[in-house]
């Protein structure tokens, strides 16, 4: 277990450190979201990167381009099965759309989950608090927990990086999430 985990933490910091020195290309010759050096497009069940639905459209509604905002975390993702109830910003949870449950991200913020052992990510509205056991880091959805294969296992080594969603420039308005420390009380 200790040599997996070893594993998992120095692949994360491989595809983060590749991703921080990559030359990004000229938009003009993006054809596609499957670049490997463009920012990756936010579409629901197109890639495999998905997307909660954000909009209130219909599945599948472009949410505009994507990227990192802030620090990652690399640990452990566990699952909540509790559909029906209530999350702390009020939403209620149900197995269609992928949210999970942070200590520290702003509410209604929006992040990327990678699973480690799979390679298969996912981005998710943060919508409640938690994991109370420290050792896990967020706790997904069912809708989540099964897009990047953490539901059958129960729990999974993961990567979390805070996502910024929209158009990029000077006028965007564009949804930021970043890590806050526990003295520091989160912006909501």
């Amino acid at each position: 277990m200790p040599m997996r985990r070893t594993i998992g933490i120095s692949l994360a910091c491989l595809v983060i450190s590749a991703g921080a020195i990559a030359k990004t290309p000229d938009k003009s010759r993006i054809h596609h979201h499957n670049s490997k050096h463009a920012k990756a497009d936010v579409r629901i069940g197109k890639t495999r990167t998905f997307s909660c639905n954000a909009g209130g459209g219909p599945p599948d509604t472009y949410l505009g381009p994507m990227h990192t905002a802030g620090t990652s975390q690399i640990g452990t993702a566990a699952w909540y099965n509790l559909v029906g109830s209530r999350t702390s910003s009020g939403e209620v949870l149900d197995t269609v759309t992928p949210t999970a449950a942070h200590r520290t991200l702003p509410l209604a913020s929006y992040a990327k989950v990678t699973n480690l052992d799979s390679g298969r990510s996912i981005i998710v509205k943060i919508n409640d608090r938690g994991p109370w056991h420290r050792r896990f880091i967020i706790d997904l959805s069912p809708r989540a927990a099964g897009e990047i294969g953490v539901r059958n296992a129960g729990i999974a080594p993961v990567v979390v990086e805070p996502v910024a969603i929209g158009p990029t420039g000077n006028n965007a308005a564009v949804t930021t999430a970043t890590f806050q420390s526990p003295a520091v009380p989160a912006a909501q």
